[in-house]
């Protein structure tokens, strides 16, 4: 199968499953079976590389495209609007090698402190740098935005120095369930799930 080319018609989030491309010429539904010239089989998947992220199409809709995201040892990230999209079967990436991710540390490196300044709640939103942070305030976080890098299992510890009963979090935004600090000078960790896009909190209260 040859690459096409074509651009996304539609910006693509961190979390969508769905694509709109402006063209969905070479974009087929996937056919498990062995492909066999002689009897019109055409077997195999169509993948779509965007910037660096591969994904495995899963059914095509016109030109509504549902994807399983970060396939091939890439990374799920966002993507503009008229983004080029490149379609084929893998054989047809043969140097396809995804981004070196250089990632937050998984596990407390022993001696390893707090990343930057007091973090304000900004907008419902923490951002996190690094693997531990203290945070003031009591406006609720509703997202927690995923480090450049940021490898699936990864985790941030955040320590309440506001009004305990005063921080929570919900599960509006990319936070799996809702919960509060309950104590100031408390911590909570939270484990980044890339299956689900969400944080997954070790405890509620």
């Amino acid at each position: 199968m040859a690459l096409n080319v074509t651009t996304l018609s539609a910006a693509v989030l961190l979390t969508d499953t769905v694509v709109n491309v402006a063209s969905a010429t070479g974009i087929t539904n996937p056919n498990y079976q062995i492909g066999d010239p002689t009897k019109g089989i055409s077997g195999g998947v169509t993948y779509l590389l965007i910037e660096q992220e591969m994904m495995k199409v899963t059914s095509v809709t016109g030109t509504v495209i549902s994807v399983a995201r970060g396939e091939l040892g890439s990374q799920a990230t966002a993507h503009a609007v008229t983004t080029p999209v490149v379609a084929g079967l893998p054989t047809d990436f043969p140097s396809f090698s995804p981004a070196e991710q250089t990632a937050v540390p998984v596990l407390p490196l022993k001696f390893q402190g707090f990343s930057g300044p007091l973090t304000q709640v900004v907008a419902n939103t923490l951002s996190p740098t690094g693997p531990f942070h203290h945070i003031t305030g009591t406006t609720v976080i509703k997202t927690i935005v995923v480090p450049t890098g940021y490898i699936e299992g990864g985790e941030v510890t955040f320590v309440n120095d506001g009004s305990g009963a005063g921080l929570t979090w919900d599960a509006t935004g990319n936070i799996a369930v809702a919960g509060t600090f309950t104590t100031a000078a408390s911590a909570v960790t939270f484990v980044f799930d890339q299956g689900s896009a969400k944080w997954h909190p070790s405890r509620l209260a």
